[in-house]
């Protein structure tokens, strides 16, 4: 049986248009009614809240989660990506950059995901039985939201699918083994078993130390990659949204942004962009730029 997803990304472009706020959202601990500051954490909501529509209007945390659990199938953890899968739909990605610099994104010990499988083992057991009710998933889209945060306020925001500039999980898979094949090669240390790159145990003489090796994975921002294509302008918040011309055709739920581009908020392009597998060939996609 087949679900139509209960938002999507241009939804969530359009809600942010709607809301034509920078200012990162109020949002009180609803256990002791204290302010969340972290900035990563306020971020986080104003994407769940782009997505979800109406939990732009409650300031409660508890408030909002009862939104959210109308639209999400899953929300994840600080330590294991994604960080909500849309129900029947895309999973999600928050990156909070400090400052308006394109920096780096870390995405310590995960790769870069094309897309989320739900055999990939760094994923919790509860967001890959997230839609079991309704026969379960193997492969969703993958959309990062990267946001560039300062005092506070949006600096700018992408958000882009993962298959736009991420490879194939075969290539990051192919270092990360080779990488555990060699470490665990070495003679005379004793291993033990773990999702990391390797564990060394018994190190000293008591045997009572023990060695953890992980990866820290890393990969461009989407303004340093895609500078070609847009507007470089500090003054002004602007919101990216970067997707295969595929993918666009396939969302049925396409909401109305005419008034948007009538009132030059919006932009709308058709764009050839680098297929991450094989930058001999580009890819048809389209590039959705906002300004609020």
């Amino acid at each position: 049986m087949y679900y139509t997803p209960t938002t999507n990304v241009l939804i969530a472009l359009r809600n942010i248009l709607e809301r034509n706020s920078n200012k990162m959202p109020k949002v009180l601990n609803h256990k002791n009614s204290n302010r969340i500051n972290s900035a990563g954490d306020l971020l986080e909501y104003f994407v769940k809240d782009a997505f979800c529509s109406y939990s732009f209007n409650y300031e409660m945390a508890g408030d909002k989660l009862k939104e959210y659990q109308k639209v999400f199938s899953y929300l994840g953890n600080s330590n294991n990506p994604p960080d909500f899968v849309i129900k029947h739909g895309a999973a999600v990605e928050v990156k909070k950059i400090e400052g308006t610099n394109p920096n780096g994104i870390a995405l310590n010990s995960s790769f870069p995901k094309d897309y989320l499988h739900s055999n990939d083992l760094r994923i919790k057991k509860e967001c890959r039985e997230c839609e079991n009710e309704y026969g379960g998933w193997a492969k969703k889209d993958m959309i990062y939201a990267v946001g560039n945060v300062k005092n506070k306020k949006l600096s700018s925001l992408w958000l882009i699918y993962g298959d736009c500039f991420c490879a194939d999980k075969e290539t990051y898979e192919k270092i990360s083994n080779a990488i555990k094949d060699g470490v665990s090669s070495i003679p005379e240390v004793e291993f033990g078993e773990t999702k990391e790159l390797g564990r060394v145990n018994r190190v000293d003489p008591l045997g009572i130390t023990y060695l953890r090796i992980r990866g820290m994975w890393g990969i461009e921002h989407p303004s340093s990659i895609f500078r070609s294509l847009i507007n470089l302008d500090k003054v002004k918040t602007h919101v990216y949204v970067l997707m295969r011309k595929e993918t666009f055709d396939s969302i049925e739920d396409k909401p109305n942004l005419n008034k948007y581009v009538e009132n030059n908020n919006l932009q709308m392009k058709n764009v050839t962009i680098p297929n991450p597998n094989n930058p001999a060939k580009n890819m048809e996609a389209i590039l959705y730029t906002a300004t609020i």
